[in-house]
């Protein structure tokens, strides 16, 4: 007999989603995860469905902010990785 979980604590809805718990908190926050309180100050409780919501949201295509574009002319140390003869071989690919 399987019994399928429903509601997830929040470490177990981390560990659901394979996030860190201060993750979920943010989530929460964000409006992205319904949470669900046991009472006033109480736990949080997570049902399986708002999880799967949230995890098939994801990032949207357009939410670039904060990432930063790797080169070889901004980064003396990659534009070594990059561009050396040991590795030239591989640049005619």
């Amino acid at each position: 007999m399987v019994i399928q979980q429903e509601w997830f604590t929040v470490g177990e809805a981390a560990g659901y989603l394979r996030i860190s718990k201060r993750t979920i908190y943010k989530l929460v926050e964000e409006g992205v995860l319904v949470g669900h309180r046991t009472s006033k100050r109480g736990h949080w409780r997570f049902r399986k469905e708002e999880l799967d919501k949230a995890m098939k949201k994801g990032i949207p295509e357009n939410d670039h902010e904060g990432l930063v574009a790797l080169n070889a002319v901004g980064d003396p140390v990659l534009a070594e990785i990059w561009d050396n003869e040991k590795d030239e071989a591989y640049d005619r690919l």
